[in-house]
């Protein structure tokens, strides 16, 4: 080193990072936007449909031919129904827009399945009933009679003729023919019965009759446990019939 010459420190070298090159890209910072997934498809539960349990009467026309309403019993002492008042609906008349009644085809007002065929005994003759299971029934009438999970709606037609073969457990759809409206049973003239109560979902009753010296302890047991003990709570069937 010469005397007089600059002292001069050693350069600090600091490394610097190497260029991109054709092959190598610089690096770059991406932002990953979420996809939206479109919201799930709920399809909604079908109401259930109601039919005129009358072939040539519209619903909403069935109040026009009503020969006894429908009038709550008494309930005893011991929480049964008493078997006074009327226990269900009667529809009839003797001609209409130049038709008579007797023979009108009756039609099942709400999908099921058979629960009762009852053939020539009394008090209703020719009757068939229809049990709708809960989730069949219309909320309005759950929400009004509240009726609880676990229960059923059953529909009943009585004082046909020539009713159809049907046997129990057979599934029956709205508006479905059953028979045809006569005066079988004890009545005094051709109308339809049509009764409405919920109870126990999968209750049958292949046998009931009442009112005569003939009838079986089954056919009379089966009978109380429908009509009376109110296991089977009725209400009126224009609940159902005009929602």
């Amino acid at each position: 080193m010469l005397l007089g010459a600059a002292c001069t420190p050693p350069a600090l070298i600091i490394p610097i990072a190497d260029a991109p090159t054709a092959s190598q890209p610089a690096a770059s910072t991406q932002t990953l936007i979420p996809t939206k997934q479109p919201a799930p498809t709920i399809t909604p539960t079908p109401m259930p449909v109601i039919c005129s349990p009358l072939a040539v009467q519209p619903l909403e026309n069935l109040d026009q031919i009503v020969t006894q309403p429908f009038i709550m019993p008494r309930v005893l002492l011991d929480d049964t129904y008493s078997d006074d008042g009327h226990h269900g609906l009667d529809l009839g008349y003797y001609t209409r827009d130049g038709k008579p009644f007797n023979g009108t085809p009756v039609l099942a007002a709400i999908a099921g399945k058979i629960s009762s065929v009852i053939i020539d005994r009394p008090p209703y003759g020719n009757m068939i009933m229809i049990e709708t299971a809960f989730d069949g029934i219309p909320a309005s009438l759950i929400a009004r009679q509240n009726i609880p999970p676990g229960n059923s709606l059953y529909t009943l037609y009585a004082h046909m003729q020539n009713v159809k073969g049907f046997t129990l457990g057979q599934g029956i759809t709205c508006g479905q023919q059953l028979g045809e409206t006569g005066s079988t049973g004890l009545t005094g003239g051709h109308h339809l019965h049509f009764e409405t109560r919920w109870g126990p979902s999968g209750s049958t009753f292949p046998k009931m009759a009442f009112y005569r010296a003939d009838q079986t302890p089954e056919e009379a047991e089966n009978y109380k446990r429908w009509r009376n003990s109110r296991q089977f709570r009725l209400f009126d069937p224009f609940e159902l019939l005009n929602p």
